[in-house]
């Protein structure tokens, strides 16, 4: 268990040729700042202590003891910090097509558990990363029954709360987020995302770092250095080049910069990382 947190390079499960498609982790932290992330697979946070806020693509998740949020692939999240933000938490990667096959595909974004219910999923997550670790003979036999356990508590969860009201969002957030999605690459800047919306500059950038935890002008930063990795990831015929002008940055070294910042690596030493996972 680790006491914090450091996003993995590639954000992705790397597991050995006939080893489960999972990864469990548990972890104890005090978050302190808030960056965005994606992920290719089905990222689950069982927070088991603590309280705070998921922005997740468009609105921002409340969360509490016991809470179980859902987050699929590609979607742009991030951890809303504040002061004295301690969470107990525990993280599990799946890969999209196992949750699929287990009807899971309407799953809830987030639902918060009976403390019986968040007992069992506890003793869940524990058993996989337990064995994961030891690795003991039929280890791997031992963690695939625990994931056929977990899709079929995510099962019942699901049942449980079909008949639950869905959360209200920020509807303003949400439709100035959308804006952002769709025009990310372009020269936007703060004072015009503020003039399409009739917001001062100021207060807009409240909003921003209210529900999201980042200022304006990280969040746009960011949000293009995750497309960034996605163009490295999925064209690796693209030249390194060409990407900055793609994803709005209309200077290389700026570009070149916050992408070493934010994703630890290169361009160029990401794509080999992530051409060498994908093999």
């Amino acid at each position: 268990m680790s006491e914090g947190y450091t996003a993995p390079i590639h954000e992705s499960i790397d597991m050995l040729p006939g080893e489960p498609p999972v990864i469990v982790s548990k972890t104890k932290w005090v978050h302190k700042s808030s960056s965005l992330k994606y992920h290719r697979e089905v990222e689950l946070q069982f927070i088991r202590q603590g309280q705070g806020s998921y922005f997740i693509q468009d609105r921002n998740y409340v969360f509490k003891k016991n809470s179980l949020i859902m987050i699929w692939p590609y979607e742009v999240h991030c951890l809303v910090s504040h002061l004295d933000l301690w969470i107990d938490k525990w993280l599990v990667l799946l890969p999209e097509t196992l949750l699929n096959e287990e009807g899971l595909k309407d799953f809830p974004r987030h639902i918060c558990l009976a403390e019986r219910d968040a007992v069992d999923l506890e003793v869940i997550l524990k058993s996989i990363d337990d064995e994961g670790k030891d690795r003991r003979p039929f280890w791997q036999d031992i963690v695939k029954a625990d994931l056929k356990k977990l899709t079929c508590f995510l099962r019942r969860c699901n049942v449980q709360a079909a008949d639950e009201l869905p959360e209200p969002g920020n509807q303003l957030i949400k439709e100035i987020v959308e804006y952002i999605e769709a025009n990310f690459a372009q020269d936007l800047t703060l004072k015009a995302l503020s003039n399409k919306f009739s917001l001062s500059p100021t207060y807009l950038s409240y909003l921003f770092k209210k529900n999201i935890g980042l200022n304006f002008k990280r969040y746009l930063i960011q949000r293009r250095i995750i497309e960034a990795k996605q163009l490295l990831e999925n064209d690796p015929l693209l030249k390194i080049a060409s990407i900055p002008e793609i994803v709005g940055f209309r200077d290389f070294p700026i570009f070149y910069r916050n992408f070493k910042l934010i994703a630890g690596l290169t361009p160029s030493a990401y794509r080999k990382i992530m051409y060498r996972h994908d093999k």
